[in-house]
């Protein structure tokens, strides 16, 4: 679990907020064909979306500079909004909301603050190394809901490095400069040995 341990009364005001979220940052009817469309487009498993990332939606979000947060506004960018889980004694607590711009899956930003991690179980579950495999760690949201909710995704660079540090196995980056990145959040706590990239992303040097 994350440092801020969910309780019920913040679970039921995210999910009251995801709920009302489309009243709240007035997505029209079209906007839930777009959802269809971006589901189908994206080739998204909804059965893996609803047990790992809960609820999805799109609603008209606003979204701040660094460290990025959202809140929804009419008048805002139309953005995809998923429920970051977090799992306790194998049931899942809803501990914060993601969003994105729909065409900027990097631009990624939470409600409240309070999640770290995106597919956090992974980390302590045996099964995720299952004959030395590393586990994925996605850029953002879209690529993990991709992959089928497979492996984790930072959102929050300054919290999440203790918790990777703990992974059972090794991280695997998308590429050579995402391990980098990877490296400098887990560095002193994890050995930069045990992350690792897809050979065909090393640059020449």
């Amino acid at each position: 679990m994350t440092a801020a341990h969910p309780d019920r009364a913040i679970a039921r005001e995210l999910s009251d907020l995801i709920l009302a979220g489309c009243g709240v940052g007035g997505a029209e009817a079209d906007d839930f064909e777009h959802l269809r469309d971006f589901i189908t487009d994206q080739a998204l498993d909804l059965r893996l979306v609803e047990a790992f990332a809960g609820s999805m939606t799109l609603a008209r979000c606003a979204f701040s500079p660094p460290p990025r947060r959202f809140h929804f506004d009419p008048a805002g960018d139309l953005a995809v909004v998923i429920e970051a889980l977090e799992i306790e004694h194998g049931e899942p607590w809803l501990v914060d909301l993601v969003a994105w711009p729909v065409d900027q899956p990097s631009e990624f930003a939470t409600a409240a603050g309070r999640a770290d991690l995106l597919g956090a179980d992974h980390i302590g579950n045996p099964a995720s190394f299952y004959g030395g495999r590393p586990l994925r760690v996605h850029r953002h949201p879209l690529s993990w809901l991709r992959a089928g909710c497979c492996g984790v995704v930072v959102l929050d660079e300054r919290r999440a490095g203790a918790r990777l540090a703990g992974a059972l196995g090794n991280l695997a980056g998308e590429d050579e400069e995402h391990a980098r990145q990877i490296a400098r959040m887990t560095a002193g706590m994890l050995s930069p040995r045990r992350i690792v990239f897809p050979r065909a992303s090393a640059s020449a040097a």
